[in-house]
């Protein structure tokens, strides 16, 4: 009986329009009450359930009134449903003992399962994202970043950084990398070389593979500098610091006022580094100096002399030592110290006379106090000048280093004047950047009458 009288009412709801419906679903309990042939009751929980899925298939009929057969299914379907949430035996206010039914469990289940699930933001997950990025490079902005656009996960830097010292992930923490493995000395050598003589990164990578027969790409020369601690050498004019009319007016300086006329290319790069703060590569000075001076610097060229090999073991292990007297006539004599290895300049005394030998010996004294030693060896040539000299190096080191006077004497060496390299090729250089433009200067003096070479005054 109950049966038939819930399918009755099911089917007289269906044939009402949508404003009985909506007064169905209101006055659910006025129904309840006028339907008194019913002998079973449902609680107010089913009562609700029931009257949702009556509303969820009436909308389904509307839109498909056409199809019969479905909606015979249907109702079939709701009778089935509505047996199981009524009891023969339930009193009005009494409940079913199962949890209530949703219709739309399984239609919500679906959906959860079709929707992407929400960014997880639990704490190692967020810690096994940060130590990844870290472990590729990445700083705190960029992790940031990452963490929003990517994963979903907003986060300030000063919460990384706490969360990164929870975790263990700061730098300090983190496994340091091991040094890079020492370059070989020839690699060394070849780099500081290159450097030095202000290439760029092709002729260093060309230089080191034509003298160590390394070949390595760009990217290598630059760790390789990087590891030595040496930085490119800038250029001013690439920089926009200065313009190359500004190179072109600072070296024409440098020749005529500071009586650099002779320079090469090598030496006005100094000159514009040191004197007037312009730092260019050497391939622009060359170029600069063979388009201003052509002539000389064919000569310069064909000057240049061919390099022989010269042993030592360090610095101080040998000094040069010799007299210059290419300036005499104008009373000028220079006598200079040097250290062969290094071709550090150690002293230059310029005096009326180079021949004394009090001089030199007095010379050699103040270079020995000022560098608090004296080198293993002193090499000059056989001229009685040295005599007090030679006298004042075997004293000192048979009396300082106790050998024997054998050695003491070997520790004095006599050479020829073009066997003595290391300060000859200071005399050339000299020569080269010096010599001829103090001789210009004079002889444009003696010309015009504003020196007289013949006075010992003047001199």
């Amino acid at each position: 009986m109950s049966h038939n009288s819930s399918s009755d009412a099911e089917t007289s709801s269906i044939n009402n329009s949508d404003e009985e419906i909506s007064s169905t679903e209101v006055s659910s309990h006025e129904q309840a009450s006028s339907e008194q042939s019913f002998n079973t009751s449902t609680s107010s929980d089913s009562e609700n359930q029931s009257n949702q899925s009556v509303e969820e298939y009436s909308s389904s009929s509307d839109q498909d009134e056409d199809d019969e057969t479905a909606s015979d299914d249907e109702e079939s379907s709701v009778t089935d449903r509505e047996e199981i949430f009524t009891s023969d035996n339930c009193s009005e206010n009494s409940g079913p003992d199962d949890p209530p039914y949703s219709f739309n469990s399984d239609t919500q289940s679906d959906s959860s399962e079709s929707d992407s699930a929400p960014p997880d933001t639990s704490e190692q997950h967020q810690k096994k994202i940060v130590q990844n990025l870290l472990s590729t490079g990445y700083k705190g902005p960029h992790i940031l970043k990452i963490l929003w656009d990517e994963h979903g996960i907003q986060m300030s830097a000063r919460t990384l950084s706490r969360k990164r010292k929870e975790w263990g992930l700061r730098l300090c923490d983190l496994e340091q990398a091991p040094p890079p493995t020492p370059l070989s000395p020839k690699i060394r050598a070849s780099l500081v070389s290159s450097h030095s003589k202000g290439m760029n990164l092709n002729e260093i990578q060309a230089r080191l593979a034509s003298e160590t027969s390394v070949n390595v790409s760009i990217r290598t020369i630059k760790r390789y500098l990087k590891q030595l601690n040496l930085k490119l050498l800038r250029n001013d004019v690439t920089h926009g610091k200065v313009t190359i009319q500004q190179v072109y007016d600072a070296i024409h300086d440098a020749r005529t006022r500071r009586l650099q006329s002779d320079a090469g290319y090598r030496r006005m790069r100094m000159i514009l580094m040191r004197e007037y703060d312009i730092q260019i590569p050497q391939r622009l000075v060359y170029d600069v100096l063979r388009e201003i001076d052509p002539e000389g610097m064919a000569a310069r060229l064909r000057g240049v002399c061919k390099r022989r090999i010269y042993r030592t073991n360090g610095p101080n292990h040998i000094w040069s030592s010799d007299g210059h007297d290419k300036l005499k006539r104008f009373g000028l004599t220079i006598y200079g110290f040097v250290d062969a290895w290094s071709r550090k300049i150690l002293g230059m005394f310029v005096h009326v006379t180079n021949n004394d030998p009090r001089h030199i010996a007095v010379y050699f004294l103040q270079l020995a106090s000022k560098a608090g030693g004296i080198p293993l060896l002193l090499t000059t040539d056989c001229g009685t000048e040295t005599v007090k000299m030679a006298r004042c190096m075997m004293e000192l080191t048979y009396t300082h280093m106790e050998i024997s006077l054998e050695d003491a004497a070997k520790r004095m060496h006599y050479t020829k004047s073009t066997h003595n390299q290391k300060i000859e090729s200071l005399w050339s250089q000299m020569m080269k950047q010096h010599n001829r433009a103090i001789k210009h200067d004079i002889q444009s003096h003696i010309e015009d009458g504003s020196y007289d070479d013949q006075d010992d005054v003047q001199k």
